[in-house]
């Protein structure tokens, strides 16, 4: 783990790292969507407890685990 002045970089493994701290992504509850939304966009839906991403038609949902083992 890495600790610069805005971020902490953990090592995921295969020389490849997560920035932790920044940047912040929006959030929103369901019918809170953004409406005029771009295709890539993503953010977290609070009344889910989901990440949720647009490729353009649909909201994908990534669930979020409170098991960080």
């Amino acid at each position: 783990m890495v600790k610069t002045n805005t971020q902490i970089l953990v090592d995921i493994g295969r020389g490849l790292s997560m920035a932790v701290g920044l940047p912040t992504i929006a959030s929103w509850k369901t019918a809170g969507r953004p409406k005029k939304v771009r295709k890539g966009t993503f953010g977290f839906n609070s009344q889910t407890n989901n990440l949720e991403y647009w490729d353009g038609t649909v909201w994908f949902a990534a669930p979020l685990s409170k098991n960080y083992a």
